[in-house]
Order: C-alpha cells, then sequence, then structure tokens
C-alpha cells in the first residue's frame, strides 16, 4: 500500500491519497505499476502547485488540517478492478479532478473494471456517465420519510442509475437548480440524490456501481 496521508505531507500538503495494490504482480505488471505511480505523482504535483495560487480565503475552505483533494484507490491485480473508495475536491479550482484521474487509469489499466462501493455525489455520478457510459447498479441504499432501505438483487429492477440521475435533476430544478444548492451547502459536502419510485421521493444515501475502463 503506498499511504500518502502523513507521510508526503512536505511535497503535497493539499493531497490527502492512498493506493492499495493487491495481489501478487508479474515483472510487466511491476513496471506498469511503477509507471502508473510515477504518472499518478505528477498529478498530485499538478494540484500542488495550482493549489499554492489559490488566495488564502479559498484555501481556507479546505477541509480537516488543509486538505484540499482526496483520492483513496484499491487495484486489485489478479480480478483486475480498481475501487474508487473516495474522489473529492474541497476548492474552487478549474480542474476536473475524476477525468485526469480516468485519463491516467485508463492508459495503465486497459479493460479493466472500475467500481465505486459508496457513490453518494450527484456531479460524479454525472461524470462516470458522461465519460465511461451507465454503469451497472450493484445495490442502492435509500432513505424515505420513515425507515431506510437497502435495494439489491431482484429488488434493484425498480431503480436505474439513468433514472436516479434523471429525478436527481428534477429534485434540484424544483429548488432552483443545481448551483444554488452548492452555495448553500458550502465546500466539502455532497450533493445527495434522489430517487421517485412508489414510497414517494427517497434519497439516495449511497449506491455501488461497477463499469469496465473501456475507452
Amino acid at each position: 500500500m503506498l499511504d500518502l496521508t502523513d507521510g508526503s505531507r512536505d511535497r503535497w500538503s493539499s493531497v490527502r491519497a492512498s493506493i492499495d495494490l493487491s495481489g501478487v504482480p508479474t515483472s510487466e505488471a511491476a513496471a506498469r505499476n511503477g509507471s502508473f505511480c510515477r504518472e499518478l505523482f505528477r498529478l498530485f504535483d499538478r494540484l500542488e502547485e495550482d493549489f499554492n495560487r489559490l488566495g488564502s480565503a479559498e484555501r481556507a475552505r479546505c477541509g480537516l488540517d488543509g486538505v484540499a483533494f482526496e483520492v483513496f484507490l484499491k487495484i486489485d491485480l489478479e480480478k483486475r478492478i480498481i475501487v474508487l473508495d473516495k474522489l473529492f475536491k474541497y476548492v474552487d479550482l478549474d480542474f476536473h479532478l475524476f477525468t485526469e484521474l480516468l485519463e491516467i487509469l485508463q492508459n495503465h489499466f486497459p479493460g479493466w473494471d472500475l467500481a465505486v462501493p459508496a457513490l453518494q455525489g450527484y456531479e460524479l455520478a454525472r461524470e462516470i456517465r458522461r465519460f465511461l457510459g451507465v454503469p451497472e447498479v450493484e445495490c442502492v441504499f435509500l432513505k424515505g420519510d420513515t425507515e431506510e432501505r437497502l435495494l439489491l438483487g431482484e429488488a434493484l429492477q425498480v431503480v436505474s442509475f439513468e433514472g436516479i440521475l434523471e429525478d436527481t435533476q428534477r429534485h434540484y430544478e424544483e429548488q432552483g437548480g443545481v448551483e444554488k444548492k452548492k452555495q448553500e451547502l458550502g465546500r466539502g459536502r455532497e450533493l445527495s440524490m434522489y430517487w421517485q419510485g412508489a414510497e414517494g421521493e427517497e434519497e439516495v444515501l449511497w449506491m455501488q456501481v461497477k463499469i469496465s475502463l473501456s475507452r
């Protein structure tokens, strides 16, 4: 595991990251992993440079310990799957973190699967659909007015990824739009997703999705 949470604070004070590589790599895989890490570190260098150009007011809006970016990945060399545990940008920076990370992953792990075990944010969900397509939904945890429920297996037939995004868009349009809600929430808060079903409107607390990294 490459735990960059504390050990690299001098180099990347604005980045909190953890890269977990599991499985026994071949010599070819080891070379690829080294190339992947070097490219990822160059991305972190760019993030740090852009962060240092921000004004003090914007930098003050960062998360805990002044962290502006969080990247947590698990890479299973045997199952050929990359798990995105967390990806978040706290500051108002014209830098698309997901698309930059996605390009690196596709360069080094083409044809592998990308899994997001606890997808919460509406914006990340939209970017996944935009750049990769519609992912497979493996389970959804919903919260209604009176109860919370987990949908998996046959129960998932009543929901869809596209339907959730459509219902979420409608939800925010009725409240004045996405940008207005982002301003109300402030930095470091995910935009929730919603599902309109037989039980009425329910908040999507999280959902587990998977999709191929193929271009």
